[in-house]
């Protein structure tokens, strides 16, 4: 195709027969393929069987977000079911049973010693192990399809463990705690959060200290509104000066039009009055 694109560019051939040599062949192709490969093909849709509980077919397809198993079709009166693969597994090597065990989730596993019921599924963010309306995130060999309930209890024990070492101090009457982030301890009322001062032990802090410190610090996303409204005003002084040059450059132009016109006029007034005068002194010498 290079060589021949060439030719075109140095005149050795027509590119008319060239462009025509290239679309009969595609354009056939293209009627072939319209005629015979099915809207399922096209979506790589492959039927694994019929669902013994709901007697309704079971296929495996590529979706938008990857491969996935439905329950049922489109023109079923209840929307289908959809279950993702698990990392690992490939389309074409899924059979029924395989699919039909990814509509395990969520799992029941069992309750806590408290009474908590605990279950295991996917989300948004991944696997994950449910307590009562807690969540805790699972990783590394931990799977929500395998994970027994032994094992989901260490992980709630030991989620239950962080988030007590991530309180320092409690002051319920008024809503102040005392925690650990991420960027190290600090106070909050959730309206407010206030930095703890290097050399002040946070264990240590009492409640006048706290409020005090929550009282200096900015309220929560106030920084960013400064910034935001920065920027907008830096915004509107620089379109304030483009409008000033526009306006100068504009009365620049209505001036220099004016000066045009005026020369343009004089010109034509000199014209005039050179043509009268020859017009009187040709009569005079008559």
């Amino acid at each position: 195709m290079e060589d021949d694109l060439d030719a075109v560019s140095r005149g050795d051939r027509d590119w008319v027969p060239l462009l025509d040599e290239f679309w009969q062949p595609f354009h056939r192709q293209v009627d072939d393929k319209n005629k015979s490969v099915s809207r399922e093909q096209v979506a790589q849709s492959r039927d694994l069987g019929i669902d013994p509980k709901s007697g309704k077919p079971v296929s495996v397809r590529m979706g938008r977000y990857g491969p996935f198993v439905q329950i049922g079709t489109k023109d079923d009166e209840e929307k289908p079911k959809f279950a993702g693969l698990r990392p690992g597994q490939k389309m074409n090597a899924d059979d029924l049973e395989t699919a039909l065990d990814l509509f395990q989730l969520p799992r029941k596993l069992g309750e806590t010693p408290e009474g908590e019921a605990v279950s295991a599924s996917i989300g948004r963010f991944g696997p994950y192990v449910r307590y009562d309306n807690k969540f805790v995130s699972i990783k590394g060999d931990d799977d929500p399809y395998t994970i027994t309930l032994e094992r989901a209890l260490e992980v709630i024990a030991e989620k239950k463990i962080a988030d007590a070492n991530r309180l320092i101090l409690y002051f319920p009457d008024e809503g102040i705690q005392v925690l650990n982030g991420r960027y190290g301890p600090y106070i909050t009322n959730k309206k407010k959060n206030a930095k703890i001062p290097k050399d002040r032990e946070p264990k240590s802090l009492t409640l006048e200290e706290c409020v005090e410190l929550l009282a200096q610090a900015p309220e929560r996303g106030r920084r960013g509104k400064k910034k935001a409204t920065k920027k907008t005003a830096a915004g509107d002084e620089s379109a304030a000066t483009k409008k000033k040059v526009s306006k100068k450059k504009t009365k620049k132009k209505a001036a220099k039009k004016k000066t045009a016109k005026k020369k343009t006029t004089k010109k034509k007034t000199a014209k005039k009055k050179t043509a009268k005068k020859k017009t009187t002194s040709k009569k005079t010498s008559t």
